[in-house]
């Protein structure tokens, strides 16, 4: 009910219209990646003419500029939920927690964290005026509002660099299945957050921050790195499980087998 205003059968049908164009072309990104996404695909998917889904979007462009967009607000809303449900605990453990609501959403929301923060649409052109700059930036407010809170002075940028490169790094290498071979990754994260946070000499957050997080938000389920093992051996070696895994270091140890 924009300005208060009782919202018109044509508003609603538009409105209810977009939101299929959006779901529609978020399935084809999901199932197939960018390439899966055109236009005609999206029309088709919807019941449209494609001349028609050019009543509502000008270009592909437009219609990935709504899904990033839908994408940034929707990690920006769990980052906000999670820390807003511990508003009741020091500022680097709420920091932390958003850093953990962070790799959750990544882990349940691959294709969509993929989109977002790496370069799969060669050539798109982001709108004039920066919306995405600030859908992107509202992702990150919690937790630096967090650290502005902290009784010391405000942290360089360069040190919040390195906080972001951490837990973004270690959530990207997980979402992209490249830490396969470890047995616990939601470990090897919360690791390389709380060095980040020690390095950059923020306060230590609590020890059971983790435990107390994944009771408030159970861990992701179903398609996560869990760190599978060599089923003919009981305790495999690091190197075995980087030889059985597509990571960087598997084809580092391939080059190396075969050199032997």
């Amino acid at each position: 009910m924009p300005n208060g205003k009782p919202e018109t059968r044509r508003e609603r049908q538009r409105r209810e219209l977009l939101t299929e164009i959006e779901a529609e072309a978020r399935r084809q990104l999901t199932q197939g990646g960018p390439g899966a996404v055109s236009m005609r695909a999206i029309a088709r998917g919807v019941g449209l003419g494609p001349a028609s889904l050019y009543t509502y979007f000008a270009s592909l462009d437009e219609v990935f500029t709504l899904l990033l967009l839908g994408s940034y607000r929707s990690l920006a809303a769990a980052t906000a939920t999670a820390v807003t449900a511990f508003d009741d605990t020091p500022p680097a453990d709420r920091a932390m927690i958003g850093t953990l609501a962070y790799r959750n959403w990544a882990l349940t929301h691959r294709s969509e964290f993929n989109l977002i923060f790496s370069d799969q649409l060669p050539g798109y052109q982001a709108p004039p005026g920066g919306p995405t700059i600030a859908a992107q930036t509202a992702v990150f407010a919690p937790i630096v509002d967090a650290l502005a809170d902290l009784d010391s002075p405000e942290l360089p940028a360069h040190e919040l660099a390195v906080v972001w490169t951490a837990f973004h790094g270690a959530a990207t290498l997980e979402v992209n299945h490249h830490l396969v071979w470890v047995d616990d990754p939601a470990a090897v994260y919360e690791l390389a957050v709380r060095r980040a946070f020690a390095g950059a000499g923020l306060p230590t957050p609590a020890p059971d921050l983790r435990h107390r997080f994944e009771q408030w938000q159970p861990p992701p389920t179903g398609d996560v790195s869990t760190g599978a093992t060599d089923e003919n051996s009981e305790s495999p070696t690091i190197r075995d499980r980087l030889l059985k895994s597509n990571t960087l270091p598997c084809r580092l140890n391939r080059q190396v087998s075969a050199n032997e």
